[in-house]
C-alpha cells in the first residue's frame, strides 16, 4: 500500500500517524503525513520548519500560516508542504502550481501522497 522513498521516511510516517492516533480510516491525514514525513529537510536541517509549525497534534489540524512569508523554505518545499495541505482538506493550489519544477524525487513523493489519497 505504501511505497517510501527511504527506511527514515517510512519510519517518520508511522511515527506521525501514532503520534496523531490517526484512524486507519483517514486517508486524507495519511496523505498529508506520507509528504511531510517524506521531506527530509523538515527533520535535518537547522533552522528549517519543524512539523509542529506546519501541524497541531493537539488540535489535529494543519497550520496553513506557515506558508506565509518565511524565508527558511525552499520553493520545493513549500510546494510539497502546500500539496500535502490539498491533500488533507483542499487547500487552494492548482496542479501546475504544486508540480512545476519539482525534482524527480519530489514528484515521485507527491504522486505516490495523490495514490495513497485517491485509492
Amino acid at each position: 500500500m505504501y511505497e517510501f522513498i527511504s527506511k527514515a521516511h517510512e519510519q517518520r510516517f508511522f511515527e506521525l500517524l501514532a503520534r496523531d492516533n490517526t484512524r486507519k480510516e483517514d486517508i486524507e491525514r495519511q496523505s498529508l503525513f506520507y509528504l511531510l514525513s517524506g521531506i527530509d529537510s523538515l527533520y535535518y536541517e537547522e533552522g528549517k520548519l519543524s512539523v509542529e509549525e506546519i501541524y497541531d497534534f493537539s488540535e489535529h489540524t494543519i497550520k496553513p500560516e506557515c506558508l506565509a512569508g518565511l524565508t527558511q523554505l525552499t520553493r520545493e518545499e513549500r510546494k510539497l508542504i502546500a500539496l500535502a495541505f490539498n491533500l488533507y482538506n483542499n487547500f487552494s493550489i492548482t496542479p501546475l502550481e504544486a508540480f512545476h519544477g519539482l525534482s524527480k524525487e519530489a514528484f515521485d513523493l507527491a504522486i505516490s501522497a495523490i495514490a495513497l489519497r485517491c485509492f
